[in-house]
């Protein structure tokens, strides 16, 4: 009797799940969500508070050949694209690369400009359970020695600095600055993958006060035209495989033509991808914004100021807020569409990939959170579309995915 009164007691409440055996994972699922949103806060904690932009010039619908670089194309240079794998919901992306003939991991992130892996030395929980660098194995291994240190809000990770020939698929960058980390935050014992490669530009390296990055490598011995790209798959979708493209664009992941905006650069986003946000629509009503926004492949969600996220929320039905969490939720049914509009067109999320993971069978966490003074853009929308970096130019792109 006193459990009937119990379960009775508890279906009662509608935000409450009526299955005992789910609550754990309504628990984890918060816990997932917030730290994913923390971890941003983090990350983006030492930026001032960014000022809407009201005008910027877009460069609207270049085809893929015209993007390379202001400067002459270098008939030498190549293209290579190379498959990438998600981790759990798409919560991030990784990349295989070869430092020194040892294969490892790394997570793409266009949020930080640093290529980091675990060295051999680190006896760090999260460094046991991933490949780390033997510089006796590699022959090409040359030490630096320059101590390094970088946050990235779930983690942190800290060691010296080595040159080696780092590859990915058959592209090398010749005696490339790495960071051999001798430290590493017991939060990357949780990911399969084993570093990062930062995307940025070089003035956000930690390293060598700006060394450069992968990619600046690559540009600067002509291996490659100043340009990559994504396709990031969904991880309900098996039959689709992302991509990643250096030294051009896959033709065969877009529809149309890929339309750019320019880098925004002051002295608060030096080195980030920031360009500007023209409006966001829901259902086809304007919000009327003009925002900044950092385009972070590192990033799992969309973190936004609080009034934007409330704007959004508010035309979607059935959405919430959760003041206890600081969290916003919406049915996972929706029907709701949000798209974004960079260089004058309109690029959709569609409703399946509003949510980011369920709290009940008819209850999902948003994939719009707030807590930040700026638009931190990250897979809730990329995912979505296929993006193309221009660093010759400073601009980033946007086409619609087939």
């Amino acid at each position: 009797m006193e459990i009937t009164v119990t379960i009775h007691n508890i279906c009662a409440y509608p935000n409450t799940i009526n299955l005992i055996k789910r609550l754990n994972i309504e628990t984890n699922a918060i816990k997932k969500a917030k730290l994913i949103r923390q971890a941003a806060l983090n990350k983006y904690s030492y930026l001032k508070r960014y000022r809407s932009i009201s005008k910027a010039k877009t460069s609207i619908d270049e085809t893929p050949t015209d993007i390379a670089s202001s400067e002459k194309k270098n008939n030498t240079t190549s293209q290579v694209t190379v498959g990438i794998s998600d981790i759990e919901h798409d919560e991030a992306y990784y990349v295989s690369i070869i430092v020194g003939n040892q294969k490892f991991r790394v997570i793409l992130d266009t949020g930080s400009s640093t290529l980091w892996i675990p060295n051999n030395k680190c006896t760090d929980p999260d460094c046991k359970v991933h490949k780390r660098f033997n510089s006796r194995k590699s022959p090409t291994f040359k030490p630096e020695g320059k101590e390094w240190e970088i946050a990235y809000g779930t983690g942190s990770a800290a060691g010296i600095t080595g040159k080696d020939n780092i590859q990915i698929g058959n592209l090398t960058a010749i005696k490339q600055i790495f960071g051999l980390a001798n430290s590493v935050d017991d939060f990357f014992t949780k990911v399969v993958s084993d570093g990062i490669i930062g995307l940025a530009f070089d003035e956000l390296n930690p390293m060598d006060n700006g060394a450069p990055t992968f990619i600046s490598t690559l540009i600067k011995q002509k291996t490659i035209d100043p340009i990559f790209s994504f396709h990031f798959q969904h991880f309900n979708d098996s039959n689709d495989k992302g991509t990643f493209t250096l030294g051009g664009v896959d033709k065969s992941k877009f529809e149309g033509k890929i339309t750019f905006t320019p880098v925004i650069s002051s002295a608060e986003n030096n080195g980030f991808w920031v360009i500007n946000l023209e409006d966001v629509n829901v259902n086809d009503y304007s919000l009327k914004f003009s925002r900044e926004a950092i385009i972070d492949t590192g990033t799992t969600l969309l973190i936004i100021p609080d009034g934007d996220a409330a704007a959004i929320h508010k035309k979607i039905p059935g959405s919430s807020f959760n003041e206890k969490q600081n969290l916003y939720i919406i049915p996972c049914n929706t029907t709701a569409v949000v798209s974004l509009k960079f260089g004058g067109v309109n690029y959709e999320i569609p409703s399946r990939y509003l949510t980011f993971d369920k709290l009940s069978k008819s209850q999902c966490i948003s994939g719009i959170q707030t807590g930040l003074d700026f638009w931190l853009v990250g897979q809730t929308f990329i995912k979505n579309v296929y993006s193309a970096f221009d660093v010759g130019r400073k601009k980033v792109g946007f086409a619609h995915s087939k």
